[in-house]
């Protein structure tokens, strides 16, 4: 009997370190898909002053429960004309499949914020920044 029981410790053990193995392989390669992604993909910007798309950051995340991963890409649009406002957002990938899985945008204009112009995650509607980073939490956090 205790024979057994060394036998099923020691396989859980070594089953739970492959699968830790296979985990930090998965975030490992995740993160480098994902700034990939960024930098050649996604982060494709022209001067401020010309206007046009402005790449400012990203975050990347591989979900073991979904066995996806995401980059949160966060950017603005300068507009050419100055008396334009400026966009800003954030959009959830899915790395792999190029899928986007929610988006959150707001206009800015001489330092006041105007309200959010989208806010969805799937087919759920937000209302504001910080609901959109509720909705987005099941993706981007264990």
């Amino acid at each position: 009997m205790k024979r057994l029981v060394l036998t099923v410790f020691f396989t859980i053990i070594m089953v739970s370190s492959v699968n830790a193995q296979s985990t930090l392989g998965l975030q490992e390669k995740c993160a480098e898909a994902a700034k990939k992604y960024f930098f050649e993909g996604g982060n494709k910007f022209s001067q401020q002053a010309e206007g046009g798309l402005w790449a400012h950051n990203y975050q990347s995340h591989y979900s073991r429960t979904l066995d996806k991963c995401f980059i949160l890409f966060i950017s603005s649009y300068w507009p050419k004309a100055k008396d334009e406002p400026v966009l800003w957002s954030e959009t959830l990938y899915d790395v792999f499949e190029g899928k986007s899985y929610g988006s959150f945008y707001r206009t800015q204009y001489k330092n006041f914020n105007w309200p959010v112009k989208e806010c969805t995650v799937r087919d759920e509607i937000c209302h504001s920044e910080a609901e959109f980073k509720t909705l987005i939490k099941p993706y981007m956090e264990e």
